[in-house]
């Protein structure tokens, strides 16, 4: 069976569905569309339920990671002791502080008495006019003495050394011994040190952290001290020092205030939507004149957006930060699929009905958007699944609202078109809605030009009356172009150097995410995690965690064990050789030391952590026998920066756990962090992988000819290399926020390219280029029109501070980019030399390159079947509304 016989049923009848709708709607447009407006409004009164995660560790962290679940095993064995032991290597998290980092002005070294005065400035600042007060007690405040973390009764400052005298009297006899391993303060007190035989002479920056008490009594306030602190230093000011500060929340806090300022950019772009779409649409006569229906469809996604909000909400989805950029998404899609629905109604002008012509419409342009809106959908279905929360309710949120699109497209959009309809059929002005009489007509009248030229008009006949420039004048360019021979070539040729670019892209694209990059450059973290990065190491703590209770510590079989594992763990590349905190190996070589027994081991244990309190957070003891339930030794990497280091270190670590005969598992702090570094590659290729495979279900369902199929697929292969390659060249990583906007792209890279092929096998031709030329005649001005309206409506983006905006509009503007000029140029070009053959008349409608009743192919098929005058014999032969309709094609 030819392709267009096979074609024309198998489409009939997924078309038959939408033309009972069509008629539906035709008889009762207003019901609909005022059902549509309630229904939609009544789910945005969903927003008043909605709730928010701002939380960067639940955001953008794998959900059940394993670092995750070591966490909470963590958390079972030792409890928090900030209160009064505090330690930061036994610190489940990355604490709860304030930090401050002071630099001098001019570079100096900053070991200098005006210097060290000023910090100690700094330092009183902080603990004296930072202060909380209880909201339940207003005549009880808190200044940093009642919240801070302690450990034998001091309060614990990291880099307490600067602010004492001795310090000051060790700098001035040169004895201040700065040693790289064996005592590692100075290197997180003192960046950018020189030393001179072991010596510390000069630094330029020191470092101050403010520990901060967790436990539940009194984190709240904690919590509170941590902001006040942040106000207070704003308004410190030095005349001879820089300062840059941060707390525990800072990266949440920004992230958060950033994305809810740039959402403002909303606004701007829907006014540009509705201007673009009025302009768009904006052909004909005052008559004809469809720019009311161009600001409806905008309208409609608007709709969408609100009904999505509100129903997600409404399920208890909790918003996120990042899907503030679903609302420049989505307006994207509602006019791609604006434009094609007023596109199919245009290649209908000259049906008898309204009923004819928006049965038609929806035959094949309901057909065309039917298809690029499920696979929108299942992208993000696909997406919904991922183990970043912020991939998931992103993907959940946009994947409603695509639907919710798709649905008000049929039940707005459509409706309003039929009401467009009406007041074309009745002759009232396109403004006025005052009846309307022909040119002719106002002329005999005596009327003026002016007045002839802004209130006469007549129903369309053919799709050219009706076009605007930004219609008309594309495909007419896109037809001349891409069907010369050779500009063909040269296209061929632009598109192997874009794969080669790709290619190369791909392969050199980083994983991982900077933390600074999250929030603004004027913002006090971004300054804060600058000056962190460049003068600090970045040395990771790890502790190794025994949890079995049964384990018998005084055995010396037990004892040599963990001593091997400690040795093999040290004796790695990615652990320093020479520090750890080993209660064990302290404790046998102190005077305490007892082996006879477990009991009298335990015994001796708890004499020597009396002396010891520093290790007292490293052992907890059985409640009722005298036995140890679970205890760790700390260990510290050598400073790295690169997520992807980070990421194998963390491997690495419980590799070498498991690879032990004892019950031990790796934990520190920031494995939470780098868990996506590890996470995010594999999951982004599993989810772009289900989701290809989904795309490629969805066009072979729609558009069942398998050699089209493989364009579709070869296309939107190219095209996620093409996002992936220049996420490298503009400066982009693979990290748990660009993973969203590419799983958005697998939908989007689909779009374009789907269009033109559905055109390409529905209309006729006697030849390829015909067949081409006749497809772009009907969505080339379509497609070039979303995408020139998406990339207006981000283009606002640009001034965007934040990094989930920037980054969205970078790969937004990529992967429609690339689309266009994949469907546009590419396709058209290879559908010309290798597409379904010319033979196989595919199609509903016989358009011709301009959009016209293809004479030339009618007379074609009419030789074929013996009519002799096949124009004149049209209508007897079931020719209607410029579409063949014989039974032997």
């Amino acid at each position: 069976m030819c392709l267009g016989k096979y074609y024309q049923k198998y489409e009939e009848k997924i078309g038959s569905v939408f033309a009972k709708y069509g008629t539906l709607i035709t008889n009762y447009p207003w019901i609909i569309l005022i059902a549509c407006i309630i229904i939609n409004g009544l789910l945005g009164l969903g927003l008043l339920t909605v709730e928010s995660e701002h939380e960067v560790e639940k955001l953008y962290c794998p959900t059940n990671s394993q670092a995750y679940l070591d966490k909470q095993r963590l958390l079972s064995l030792f409890y928090d002791n900030t209160e009064e032991n505090f330690n930061p290597y036994t610190l489940s998290n990355l604490g709860v502080y304030g930090e401050v980092l002071m630099k001098t002005k001019n570079g100096e070294n900053v070991l200098q008495k005006e210097y060290l005065d000023e910090l100690l400035r700094i330092d009183d600042y902080i603990k004296n006019n930072v202060i909380v007060k209880n909201d339940t007690n207003n005549n009880q405040t808190f200044k940093w003495d009642n919240l801070c973390a302690k450990r034998e009764g001091d309060c614990i400052i990291n880099g307490q050394i600067a602010l004492m005298p001795i310090f000051r009297v060790l700098l001035k006899h040169n004895v201040t011994q700065y040693l790289k391993y064996k005592d590692p303060q100075f290197k997180y007190v003192f960046g950018n040190v020189t030393t001179n035989n072991g010596t510390l002479t000069s630094a330029t920056v020191v470092k101050l952290r403010y520990n901060l008490r967790q436990d539940t009594d009194f984190l709240r306030f904690s919590k509170q001290w941590e902001l006040n602190f942040i106000d207070g230093l704003d308004e410190f000011e030095s005349n001879i020092t820089e300062i840059s500060y941060a707390y525990s929340e800072s990266l949440n806090h920004e992230l958060n205030s950033n994305t809810k300022g740039d959402v403002r950019f909303f606004s701007f772009t829907f006014t540009l939507m509705l201007i673009y779409a009025s302009f768009a649409a904006s052909g004909g006569n005052c008559l004809s004149q469809r720019q009311n229906l161009g600001r409806a469809g905008v309208l409609s996604t608007g709709l969408s957006i609100l009904s999505s909000f509100g129903l997600v909400a409404l399920i208890g989805v909790k918003f996120v930060n990042i899907v503030g950029v679903m609302p420049f998404l989505i307006l994207g899609i509602g006019i791609d699929d604006m434009f094609i629905l007023m596109s199919g109604a245009a290649d209908h002008c000259s049906a008898e009905t309204i009923s004819d012509k928006i049965k038609s419409t929806l035959k094949t342009a309901g057909v065309a958007i039917t298809i690029t809106s499920l696979t929108d959908f299942l992208a993000f279905a696909v997406g919904s699944t991922s183990v970043f929360m912020s991939v998931r309710n992103f993907c959940l949120y946009t994947g409603v609202a695509v639907i919710m699109c798709y649905i008000n497209q049929l039940t707005f959009f459509m409706p309003c078109m039929v009401i467009h309809e009406r007041r074309i059929q009745s002759r009232r002005h396109a403004f006025t809605c005052q009846p309307v009489k022909t040119g002719d007509e106002l002329r005999k009248e005596g009327k003026k030009p002016c007045y002839v030229c802004c209130c006469s008009g007549r129903p369309p006949s053919s799709r050219e009356e009706i076009e605007s420039p930004f219609e008309k004048y594309p495909k007419i360019l896109l037809q001349r172009l891409v069907l010369y021979k050779p500009v063909k070539i040269i296209i061929v040729i632009l598109f192997l150097i874009y794969m080669i670019a790709s290619i190369y892209g791909t392969i050199h694209l980083k994983q991982g995410l900077k933390l600074r990059d999250l929030v603004i450059e004027d913002s006090h973290f971004y300054k804060y995690s600058q000056w962190d990065w460049d003068y600090f190491p970045t040395e990771i703590p790890v502790a190794y965690i025994l949890d079995d209770p049964n384990l018998q510590y005084s055995d010396h079989k037990l004892q040599n064990k963990i001593q091997n594992l400690i040795k093999t763990i040290q004796s790695d590349p990615h652990v320093q050789p020479d520090f750890q905190i080993n209660w064990l190996h302290d404790y046998k070589q102190s005077p305490f030391y007892k082996n006879s027994t477990e009991d009298e081991f335990v015994k001796g244990l708890k004499e020597f952590l009396k002396t010891r309190v520093d290790l007292q957070g490293d052992i907890i003891f059985h409640e009722y026998k005298n036995r140890i339930k679970a205890s760790r030794i700390h260990v510290i990497t050598p400073s790295m920066k690169e997520s992807t280091i980070q990421g194998d270190m963390m491997i690495r670590t419980r590799e070498l756990a498991d690879e032990s005969d004892l019950q031990v598992f790796a934990f520190s702090p920031p494995f939470i962090y780098f868990e996506q570094y590890v996470t995010v590659l594999p999951n982004t290729i599993q989810t772009v992988g289900i989701a290809v495979a989904a795309m490629v279900i969805v066009t072979t369902i729609f558009m069942p000819h398998p050699l089209l199929v493989f364009f579709v697929t070869i296309t939107m292969i190219m095209i996620m290399f093409g996002v992936f390659g220049f996420m490298h060249f503009w400066g982009l990583t693979l990290s748990s926020i660009t993973m969203i906007h590419i799983v958005m792209s697998v939908g989007f890279s689909v779009d374009f390219s789907a269009h033109i092929c559905h055109a390409y096998v529905s209309v006729e031709g006697i030849d390829r280029n015909s067949r081409v030329s006749a497809a772009l005649a009907r969505s080339g001005a379509p497609v070039f029109n979303a995408a020139a309206s998406s990339i207006i409506g981000i283009m606002m983006l640009v001034f965007s501070k934040s990094y989930v905006f920037q980054s969205f509009f970078k790969l937004m503007f990529l992967v429609i980019l690339f689309g266009l000029a994949h469907s546009m140029l590419l396709l058209p070009v290879v559908l010309s030399w290798i597409g379904p053959d010319s033979k196989e008349k595919a199609g509903l409608s016989s358009v011709n390159a301009n959009g016209n009743v293809n004479q030339a192919y009618m007379t074609d098929v009419a030789l074929e079947n013996g009519m002799k005058n096949p124009i004149k014999n049209g209508a007897s032969n079931g020719i209607e509304n410029g579409s063949p309709h014989n039974e032997n094609l």
